[in-house]
């Protein structure tokens, strides 16, 4: 089943994994800044990327 990952650059860890079944891509981005603002606020560059 395929997998949305946030990964942060800075940081070099993937920080959540979310199934595409179930959350589209609006919903991935609304849940990364409502749980990730100060994390992006700090100047990290976030990713989504697709994972098997």
């Amino acid at each position: 089943m395929p997998f949305k990952e946030i990964y942060c650059s800075d940081c070099k860890t993937v920080l959540a994994r979310y199934s595409t079944k179930y959350f589209t891509d609006a919903d991935i981005n609304e849940l990364v800044h409502l749980h990730y603002s100060a994390h992006i606020k700090d100047g990290h560059s976030m990713e989504t990327r697709l994972a098997e």
